[in-house]
């Protein structure tokens, strides 16, 4: 989902409506208590019964409900456009009733959304979200012309953690999730996410990302679990029941949502939002599978794809969000536009040539709700009268706009809103900061880190006395948490009044670490630049003959002369989405250089990168005594840094994507079809301090279509220091393609051995047929766990 990217239109008569209300306005922000709902009356319609199932109170309270009463429960709009001054763009200013009026009571739209940057008027803590969210559901709930009292639904991106407040703990994004390859981690943390944004009044987030990662050029290839469809949706089901729970309606518990339906991560130029060329085979075996898992999780609704497949925007395929969604992966829940796009079916794709048509196109292929986001009501543009003019007009049925609206009511009972609509503001600050979320955030960076190479250097030895830590990478909070954090680019050109987060940067983390014989010293080593994508506008400061850049370099080099050991960070600027798209995802000359000079000091280099994605960097890392790579580790991540390179920790994580060698190699992908394979490093590549050794594969000689493959190996732990071992399992098909079937992990101390399970169901093999059916080929398969494999027999 994009930022806030247009300004807010709104009429003279609002403007002049804003004026006469202002001393109202200061009133009404103030208010902090959260009101509770009032017990539904002996006689009150079944929908306010909330011992009535789910169903029953739908269909009663849809049966009252007029058709501009359904039409405004189907839009959801940006905080922003209730902020402030409506002829402002980016306006922050207090909640404005005028505003307010139009949007929740003249056109009775039904949800509200944070995009990224919609901030509270003051301050981004947890307390302060809570009073503006109670603020907003209390207006609408009090609203005339909502009768039935129905309250909003609000939702917000927190993707690795609750990101978006400056006091919460950031957690990996998902692709340093995917390293780890621990879906037990990943429900943990779905978890504290869940507890963190429930408290402040967010009941539905906008995470996580099932689209399996195709193309290192896309601005978003850090947002999805990896390469694999197993691995990717795995970790995605492990998510979404970490934030679901058992019960919606639980204080622990929000909507979560799988996105983005579906193809969204393989264009083919590598650039975001734009078409895709999959064949139904690549569809189904690689894309649709991750959303499969999540819909068998339980998964409550589904964000669309932006781009368009094979041509055809997916916000208006009614084969993509009807045919396959509800009708081959049985999806029961809400589908929900991404920021703008239906819009975009007029203005972008040029398949509408009215914003009425744009709208039928998009509720007929099978949308539920519009993320509008910025224009409710105008006459032109507007969701609301469009959409009713479309009824009106014959282009969108009545029963189309019923079948919609009962999946958004059914979240809103799901969620127990009619119950409980408010939060305490009182307790969100403790929720938001619980201080069980800072080890939690540091061992899932500690498990996302791989370790790339390793001469002997690492685990920094008791010898070490002196260590030069360095980079542009080094000291930097938003480097280190990256996109999606407290802003939609990032954690930078924050408003006076919001905190930069509180991070442990690697520098940091290392003089924590460091014993009391060794002193650490820090240089800047290279500028830290605005952006580092060689798609967008240059900046100077990434070129190695900067004077800025050389003056840092020099000064870095000069002291790595007098240390033991040099700890250099390197990697990317923080961005996302079309910002953060580069057609060539390379280290900057400014930082290669750096490592190069500081290599010919003769000490030895520790190169860590500090990444959304693996940069093509060869000759530095072939020329450093060691590598780290971490993605995007969060909060925590210096401090999982320094446990990694002091041997605190044993590095554990594997390479969740490919590691090119070149750019002219992108897209690259252990499973992409018909090219070669010869990355730098390969899917799953990963180092330890300690060897693992492997032994007695074993598996079934035959097992038909429908039963599991029951199969184990034998890991000891062959090394001198206790670690963790992921254990990748491979299939090869009859037709020479290969895929992860199972992934379980083991802790073993040195000398100690366990037979591994590796159990995996028959029908994960199934692939897409010349009919178009997806099956399981009859032949022979042969099971690969690191250098050992077996053949079994299928049919």
């Amino acid at each position: 989902m994009s930022n806030v990217s247009a300004i807010k239109r709104r009429s003279g008569l609002l403007l002049l409506v804003a004026g006469v209300v202002a001393l109202a306005v200061l009133a009404f922000t103030l208010r902090t208590a959260a009101p509770s709902a009032a017990s539904p009356r002996a006689d009150a319609p079944a929908y306010l019964n909330a011992s009535a199932p789910t169903d029953q109170r739908v269909h009663d309270l849809l049966s009252r409900m007029t058709l501009a009463e359904k039409v405004g429960q189907m839009g959801q709009i940006n905080v922003e456009v209730l902020q402030g001054d409506p002829s402002t763009p980016w306006d922050r200013g207090p909640l404005n009733p005028a505003l307010m009026d139009d949007v929740l009571n003249q056109n009775l739209i039904g949800s509200i959304l944070s995009g990224g940057g919609a901030w509270p008027p003051v301050g981004d803590d947890g307390k302060a979200w809570a009073d503006e969210i109670n603020a907003i559901q209390k207006f609408a709930l009090e609203a005339p012309k909502n009768r039935l009292r129905i309250p909003i639904i609000y939702g917000a991106d927190a993707v690795h953690g609750h990101n978006n407040l400056f006091d919460a703990t950031m957690v990996p994004h998902q692709i340093g999730l995917g390293a780890t390859f621990d879906a037990p981690l990943a429900e943990r943390l779905g978890q504290s996410t869940a507890r963190a944004v429930r408290a402040t009044g967010v009941v539905w987030d906008f995470a996580p990302v099932l689209d399996t990662e195709r193309d290192l050029r896309w601005g978003r290839s850090y947002e999805p679990f990896g390469e694999d469809p197993l691995l990717t949706g795995t970790l995605g089901a492990a998510t979404i029941r970490g934030l679901q729970g058992r019960n919606l309606a639980s204080p622990g518990s929000v909507a979560a949502t799988a996105k983005h339906f579906a193809g969204y991560s393989a264009p083919d130029s590598g650039m975001d939002r734009t078409d895709a060329t999959i064949d139904l085979a690549e569809l189904q075996d690689l894309h649709l599978p991750p959303f499969q898992q999540g819909i068998d999780a339980g998964v409550a609704t589904v964000m669309v794809n932006s781009g368009s497949v094979n041509g055809e925007p997916v916000h208006g395929s009614h084969h993509m969000l009807t045919d396959i969604l509800r009708g081959q992966l049985h999806f029961k829940g809400l589908v929900i536009s991404d920021w703008q796009d239906v819009e975009n079916l007029k203005t972008k794709y040029h398949v509408a040539d009215t914003m009425e048509d744009a709208i039928a196109l998009a509720v007929n292929a099978g949308l539920d709700m519009s993320m509008i986001p910025l224009d409710a009501g105008s006459t032109e543009n507007g969701f609301v009268p469009n959409l009713l003019k479309a009824v009106a007009d014959g282009k969108v049925s009545q029963a189309r706009i019923d079948d919609a609206v009962s999946h958004v009511l059914a979240l809103k009972f799901r969620l127990g809103l009619f119950e409980h609509p408010y939060v305490d503001a009182s307790r969100a600050n403790a929720a938001v900061e619980d201080p069980a979320n800072r080890p939690l955030a540091r061992k899932a960076a500690q498990e996302s880190l791989v370790l790339l190479s390793n001469n002997g250097v690492l685990p920094l030895s008791h010898r070490t006395h002196r260590i030069l830590v360095t980079g542009p990478n080094s000291d930097s909070p938003a480097n280190q948490l990256g996109g999606w954090s407290i802003g939609w680019q990032g954690a930078f050109g924050l408003p006076s009044d919001i905190p930069i987060p509180e991070v442990t940067t690697i520098k940091e983390g290392v003089q924590q670490a460091a014993g009391r014989w060794t002193q650490v010293v820090w240089k800047q080593g290279a500028p830290v630049a605005d952006t580092t994508s060689r798609t967008q506008p240059p900046d100077p400061l990434n070129d190695a003959n900067n004077p800025t850049a050389v003056a840092q370099r020099q000064e870095a080099v000069a002291a790595a002369q007098n240390v033991d050991a040099v700890v250099v960070a390197v990697g990317e600027a923080p961005y996302a989405e079309t910002p953060g798209d580069d057609a060539t995802p390379e280290l900057t000359s400014a930082q290669a250089k750096l490592i190069d000079d500081l290599k010919a000091t003769g000490k030895p280099v520790i190169v860590v990168v500090v990444a959304g994605r693996p940069l093509v960097m060869n000759s530095q890392l072939d020329e450093a005594d060691a590598s780290l790579m971490a993605f995007l580790p969060g909060s925590e991540g210096g401090a999982a840094v320094a446990d990694a390179l002091f041997g605190k920790v044993n590095p554990s994580g594997r390479l969740p994507v490919s590691w090119p060698k070149s750019s002219d190699q992108l897209p690259l992908a252990y499973n992409e079809r018909g090219k070669p394979y010869d990355p730098r490093y390969p899917f799953g590549h990963g180092l330890s301090y300690t060897r693992f050794d492997l032994r007695n594969l074993r598996a079934p000689w035959h097992v038909d279509n429908h039963s599991w493959v029951d199969a184990s190996v034998k890991v000891r732990n062959a090394g001198r220091r206790s670690g963790d071992d992921t254990v990748l399992a491979f299939v090869v098909r009859p037709d020479g393609g290969r895929q992860l079937v199972a992934f379980p992990r083991v802790r073993l101390d040195r000398g100690d051995g366990a037979n591994v399970r590796l159990r995996f169901r028959v029908s994960q093999l199934a692939v897409t047929q010349a009919s178009g059916e997806r099956a399981v080929t009859p032949g022979t398969y042969r099971l690969v766990v690191g250098n050992l494999s077996q053949t079994f027999r299928v049919g």
